[in-house]
């Protein structure tokens, strides 16, 4: 999805918020990146076109697991976002582990959030982790942008036929429970897992393969999504801005 924001002419950054099992740089081929520090502050890596943040590129990119509580974690993911030469940008993607814990906690308590793309795959397994962590972003009053479904489905390459391995409709029934948005669906196929094994992302190795097209199609929705959300705040701000001119002045004795 960052790359194909990247790729629609913005400014994007990406940081990987897993701070346990941080896969960011494998993905995009940067097992050997490494991020400066300039100014007391870290500057980011860059693949793509993107400016990339991830704890991979500090942690033992081996088996040794990163063993920290939560506090510890907390502190790691905060340095990321302050403490970090982001620069001008138009969007700033954070990748974050499922579930309800440290991480997400502390994104939404450190730093203004235009919104939350939930993603999950079609099982019903999938879709109540998926849940429970839009109801904690409700709870803290964090904008939910809408839900994109992945491994919807695979299409066969004989047939063309599409077969729906996991199920059917985990992420729609998600975007009526709550009245969200369903943003697209991206397929289960060989390309984009090997893609992302070898550190060779889809978006740039085969642009034009149906796979690219659902990233593409997803991040368009994502970025009118988001343009919504930004009105829909102009105006409330607005709203609040007239409200304090228009209301009367305090009597003095």
């Amino acid at each position: 999805l960052a790359l194909a924001l990247s790729e629609s002419g913005a400014k994007v950054g990406l940081l990987d918020a897993d701070i346990y099992g941080p896969s960011i740089p494998l993905m995009l081929g940067m097992k050997d990146g490494f991020m400066e520090v300039e100014d007391n502050k870290l500057q980011p890596a860059e693949s793509h076109g993107l400016k990339v943040v991830s704890f991979g590129f500090f942690a033992d990119q081996s088996n040794q697991a990163a063993i920290y509580r939560g506090p510890i974690i907390s502190g790691i993911l905060k340095q990321f976002l302050v403490d970090t030469n982001w620069s001008e940008l138009d969007y700033l993607i954070v990748d974050l582990p499922p579930g309800t814990g440290d991480i997400p906690l502390t994104l939404a308590q450190t730093i203004p959030i235009t919104g939350i793309l939930v993603v999950t795959t079609p099982q019903d397994v999938a879709s109540n982790v998926a849940v429970k962590a839009v109801s904690m972003f409700e709870k803290l009053n964090v904008p939910i942008i809408g839900v994109v479904e992945n491994m919807a489905h695979f299409i066969c390459p004989n047939c063309d036929d599409k077969h729906y391995i996991f199920g059917e409709g985990g992420a729609k029934k998600i975007s009526e429970q709550f009245k969200m948005p369903f943003l697209g669906e991206i397929p289960l196929n060989a390309g984009i897992m090997a893609g992302s094994d070898l550190g060779k992302p889809i978006m740039i190795t085969n642009p034009d393969s149906p796979s690219a097209t659902a990233f593409r199609k997803s991040a368009k929705n994502i970025a009118a999504q988001c343009s919504i959300l930004a009105a829909k705040l102009q105006e409330e701000m607005a709203s609040e801005s007239a409200e304090e001119e228009s209301a009367p002045e305090p009597s003095t004795s």
